[in-house]
């Protein structure tokens, strides 16, 4: 296996080795920072490094990758990246986080009303004042973040009140970081999970 940093060269095949199309991808590709792994010159999946912590974000994989193949990716990522204590992947295939999730340690999943992720840009601090309770949120443009495994928030009576605070402020869109326990409390209030974050550790 070896890594192979997309570009104008290889991005047909890239692209056609997943079967997919992404004119985005494609377009800009050489003004992302977009790394495909290849094996025998077949891609096989593609990530992005994230600035926070020892994170990479896989994005692409090849629909047809088996289980095992996948994990040899992972095995291959982790002993190849170099990082400060253990790689974090950031997985947003549904299908593949369930089979990491058989391995290795949630640490935090993001979820989102409308399915996607807000912008860092122009980000504002700001506090919902809830049971005398001061909960951090960040504001981008009419979104907004809140962190609640940061604040170490589980109650779900906190959480509803959170919630009707949010409504009222008609944002556009709203995301939660959350642990995978309040999954399913986030499912039944209509979030979708955008990705989820494993730790890689032998």
């Amino acid at each position: 296996m070896k890594i192979e940093k997309l570009n104008k060269e290889n991005i047909r095949d890239f692209l056609g080795d997943l079967n997919i199309e992404d004119a985005y991808l494609e377009n800009n590709v050489n003004r992302l920072e977009v790394f495909g792994i290849k094996e025998e010159n077949t891609f096989y999946l593609a990530f992005e490094m994230v600035i926070d912590e020892d994170r990479i974000a896989i994005k692409y994989i090849n629909s047809k990758l088996s289980s095992d193949k996948f994990y040899e990716c992972i095995n291959y990522l982790s002993k190849s990246l170099v990082v400060n204590s253990h790689l974090i992947i950031n997985i947003y295939d549904k299908y593949y986080s369930d089979i990491l999730g058989k391995k290795y340690r949630c640490k935090d999943e993001y979820v989102s009303l409308t399915g996607d992720i807000i912008d860092n840009v122009n980000v504002k601090d700001e506090y919902a004042e809830i049971d005398m309770m001061n909960i951090k949120y960040y504001t981008s443009g009419n979104n907004c973040l809140c962190n609640l495994l940061r604040q170490n928030i589980q109650d779900v009576d906190i959480i509803n009140r959170l919630e009707e605070f949010f409504k009222n402020k008609n944002y556009n869109n709203v995301v939660y970081v959350i642990n995978d326990l309040l999954e399913p409390i986030f499912e039944d209030l209509g979030y979708k999970v955008v990705y989820k974050s494993y730790v890689i550790e032998d």
